[in-house]
């Protein structure tokens, strides 16, 4: 075969193999080229849902911050003002450190106690006192929180008054050892001198009757009663001029009396506030030397008149009103009339008219209404039971007439007539002692304590060989407590229609270490304030409570008193609400009720746990 004829098929079949050879590595690539654009599409598609994902959480995570109430800023403006509400400091004078929990922290055990016997409830007591526990406030503990309270709120003029609710006198739980009026007596003389040396003369301090500042406790007697006006004599002495001089005739009749506490310049828009120091034993169950507030004679009943008197004198002299008691003000606590015309009467159901007939000036706000007693931190509605209003449980002939809503004594108040106008002419709107007395009547203490039983040792103390115990383990708050706060926040958020006129009550916890040492720090309006617009001055916006780690200062005693007692927390950072009106506790109670975690915060904090 001739070359030339054989050439073209071989280039031919070179081209078709290398054509061949050419095609696998295109088919491989075009396959490998797929399958990076699959993964490639893959890729995209996780990193746009990562995005989409992460811009959710980012706008979620921002909204909770734009969300979350921080008042810090706020609250150190100049349009801003505090306020030291204290409570509860019972200060025994016979505290012993080193005595255990079963003899009211009043005697050392006879021998060394072990470890296990320390554990099983004979706990010793430290130098501040024993946290969490039935024994009372030792001259240690009242004295750092005097010193702390100076160096901390007092020498920096922070706080411009002081509302003192009561129960200064010791627990009269220990039958070795009495309590004596003399007893209570001094406390209040102690506790009275510990505010002031804690703050200056400037500063006015509010004090206030409690249960355990009479004797025996939970008994008080009418108004005009020997041992009625023997107590708010001496009350008054103790107290040593924080009960102004035109209130005095008030306070010695009823144990009641009112007080300014910051004067503003007198606008529309800005009002004075004045603090009305109330005397809740009058309406207290426990008491059984008077009745509820149905008899026209009723000291409860002649208190509330008071009430309404003071609210027309506030409106008169375009003032709102802080309420301060004892006792808080409860179903369970005041006798049932009692409670119904508080509530009524502080919610201004039938507005009382000012005392002078030309007067244009609004009926006062009640701001706050600050009341201890419990040792707990709570709060509560006060107004809300609708069917009260149309239906008071007060004499017949409740109401003046079908158009006139007031009831015959609020009536009376406002014209200045009957048995009440009696009492604001010679009584309460005059400057003058009065010398009323009755008869004095026995009585048995109401001290409902465990029976224990006593035996003598050799040196001749006495302690007990039996002994409940409740007496020597650690307090904690009864289950039921929150619960049933917590109840009644739903009964008053699923109501159709509210009072208008609406109430909060708020429980400030105790000096006395039943749970920890504490008080509290309000915050109010001075005056109107672009930074809370929607709020009037005289409003509350926020709370801190500062509590004292008694444990940790037994062990570790503090130099500087000012870090004595450190803050708990901040109402609007950890409820996550900006002020304190009405409609903000409204807005909160709906949080209780649907939210577990936030019971369960506030379960914690009424006890002051971390």
């Amino acid at each position: 075969m001739s070359p030339h004829t054989t050439a073209p098929c071989q280039d031919k079949r070179s081209m078709q193999e290398t054509t061949a050879l050419l095609g696998q590595p295109q088919d491989t690539q075009r396959r490998q080229w797929r399958t990076i654009s699959t993964l490639v599409t893959l890729a995209m598609a996780i990193i746009a849902s990562a995005l989409v994902i992460g811009t959710l959480v980012y706008a979620t995570i921002q909204r909770q911050q734009d969300s979350s109430v921080d008042n810090s800023k706020r609250l150190s403006e100049d349009s801003v003002g505090r306020f030291l509400h204290i409570t509860d400091m019972h200060i025994d004078m016979l505290y012993t450190e080193g005595s255990t929990t079963y003899s009211q922290c009043h005697r050392r055990p006879p021998r060394i106690a072990t470890e296990t016997e320390v554990e099983d409830g004979h706990r010793k007591t430290g130098r501040f006192g024993i946290a969490e526990a039935k024994c009372d406030s030792p001259l240690e503990l009242i004295n750092a929180t005097s010193e702390h309270l100076r160096q901390k709120w007092g020498a920096k003029g922070q706080v411009d008054f002081v509302i003192w609710t009561g129960d200064s006198g010791r627990h009269d739980k220990d039958l070795e050892v009495p309590r004596s009026f003399s007893d209570i007596e001094q406390s209040n003389i102690l506790a009275a001198a510990a505010l002031r040396r804690a703050f200056s003369k400037d500063v006015p301090v509010v004090p206030n009757i409690g249960n355990n500042d009479v004797s025996p406790h939970n008994e008080l007697p009418a108004p005009g009663h020997k041992r009625a006006l023997k107590t708010f004599r001496r009350l008054a002495d103790a107290w040593n001029g924080l009960i102004p001089k035109d209130q005095m005739a008030t306070f010695l009749y009823g144990g009641y009396f009112a007080r300014d506490v910051v004067d503003f310049p007198s606008t529309a828009s800005s009002r004075g506030l004045t603090a009305l120091s109330l005397n809740t034993m009058y309406w207290y169950r426990a008491n059984d030397r008077v009745g509820g507030c149905k008899a026209k004679d009723s000291p409860g009943l002649a208190q509330l008149a008071w009430i309404r008197y003071q609210m027309r004198r506030a409106r008169e002299r375009n003032r709102d009103l802080i309420i301060l008691g004892h006792v808080l003000p409860a179903r369970d606590n005041y006798r049932p009339t009692c409670y119904h015309g508080y509530a009524r009467t502080v919610t201004q159901v039938v507005p009382p008219p000012s005392l002078s007939a030309s007067s244009s000036a609004t009926p006062p706000e009640v701001r706050a209404q600050l009341f201890g007693h419990s040792n707990v931190d709570l709060w509560a509605f006060v107004g809300h039971e609708s069917k009260w209003l149309s239906s008071p449980p007060f004499p017949e002939l409740n109401y003046t007439n079908s158009v006139d809503k007031r009831l015959w004594w609020e009536r009376q108040v406002d014209e200045s007539s009957g048995r009440f106008g009696k009492l604001i002419r010679e009584v309460w709107s005059v400057d003058h002692s009065l010398h009323q007395t009755e008869v004095e009547r026995s009585w048995e203490s109401m001290e409902d304590d465990p029976t224990v039983l006593f035996a003598e040792d050799q040196h001749g103390d006495i302690w007990p060989t039996s002994y409940p115990a409740a007496l020597s383990k650690p307090t904690t708050i009864p289950a039921d407590f929150v619960d049933n706060v917590l109840k009644e926040f739903k009964r008053v958020i699923v109501q159709d229609t509210l009072n208008p006129r609406l109430g909060v009550t708020t429980i400030t916890p105790s000096i006395i270490p039943k749970y920890f040492p504490s008080y509290r720090i309000f915050y109010y309006l001075r005056k109107p304030s672009s930074l809370w617009s929607h709020l009037s001055s005289g409003t509350l916006v926020d709370y801190d409570v500062y509590w004292a780690n008694i444990p940790a200062l037994n062990k570790h005693p503090l130099r500087d008193m000012g870090r004595f007692f450190k803050r708990l927390y901040r109402f609007s950072s950890t409820y996550d609400i900006p002020d304190l009106s009405v409609d903000s506790y409204l807005v909160w109670a709906e949080k209780l009720v649907s939210s577990k975690k936030l019971r369960n915060t506030f379960r914690s904090l009424s006890t002051l746990n971390s």
